[in-house]
């Protein structure tokens, strides 16, 4: 009993910043989802060829620039509308096509086979039943730049699929650092069947501060407040980061903890300054 006091005497108050939830969590999580420039031009790409049924779409960025998230968008967004049924693969099993393809299954709640030919029977037999009822099943790979030769072998299979009507059976949205691009030109048969690409690139000063802004309301806090973060705070944040989504979130959930401990009432340049120069090691709290 008494370590759950004591637990709750040192737990952040986030209400005196103006917030109900933490607002700089580094989990992946759509609700928080800034859409920059970059980012509204992806989804607008992808949901076009998606909802088209075009095939596949490709998604390349550094890490910390907000795939994960984007990822998680989308499975969301299409997984809960009735003419489309999706699945997330966060982390691709190594190498084997057969292992991809089993895992896919389980994702879409199939049975997994030991033969690969077997597999993709009873992927085209659950695909052909999705067509029937007007279902678009959607496949949604993180990490994609992880996959090899042989697993795009299996996913251009499936891309073959096609429903009675001639389209394809299924779509694809594959996500992964810049290395992706290049693994792709090894497998020009599935390079080929691509049907966009897009780029995450960091963000600018402008987009810094409105990523900041974004999430402070959408945690809760009242835009008629007084800002959290003063204009000046924003540029040695975005040189710090250098405009990556995640890294902006690591330093200002810092920031704000900081400030939280101080009779501060605003996060301004002075303090940004102060905070990097007491905690160079601040990062190390975020690595995973």
């Amino acid at each position: 009993m008494q370590l759950e006091l004591d637990l709750e005497k040192y737990r952040p108050d986030w209400e005196r910043l103006g917030v109900v939830v933490p607002p700089f969590t580094i989990e992946a999580d759509p609700r928080f989802m800034y859409l920059s420039t970059e980012t509204r031009r992806a989804l607008s790409k992808v949901s076009y060829m998606v909802e088209a049924g075009q095939g596949a779409s490709v998604i390349v960025g550094e890490i910390g620039t907000g795939k994960t998230t984007l990822a998680s968008w989308f499975h969301s967004r299409y997984d809960r509308r009735p003419d489309f049924v999706a699945a997330k693969i966060d982390e691709a099993p190594k190498k084997s096509g057969l292992l991809l393809l089993r895992r896919i299954a389980a994702e879409f709640g199939l049975r997994t086979r030991r033969a690969t030919e077997d597999q993709l029977n009873e992927f085209r037999a659950f695909l052909i039943e999705q067509s029937e009822q007007g279902v678009l099943p959607l496949i949604i790979i993180d990490e994609a730049h992880e996959l090899g030769p042989e697993q795009f072998v299996e996913l251009r299979r499936l891309l073959n699929f096609r429903d009675p009507r001639g389209g394809k059976a299924y779509q694809l949205i594959l996500l992964g650092r810049p290395e992706l691009d290049i693994n792709l030109r090894q497998v020009p048969d599935f390079n080929d069947r691509v049907a966009t690409r897009s780029s995450l690139d960091p963000l600018t000063p402008d987009d810094t501060k409105s990523l900041i802004e974004y999430r402070l309301l959408a945690a809760g806090r009242d835009a008629k407040q007084p800002p959290l973060f003063t204009d000046d705070a924003i540029l040695p944040i975005w040189r710090e980061t250098r405009g990556y989504p995640r890294s902006i979130c690591l330093l200002c959930l810092h920031l704000c903890l900081e400030l939280l401990t101080s009779d501060k009432l605003q996060i301004d340049a002075a303090f940004v300054s102060k905070f990097l120069e007491e905690h160079p090691d601040y990062r190390q709290a975020g690595d995973r």
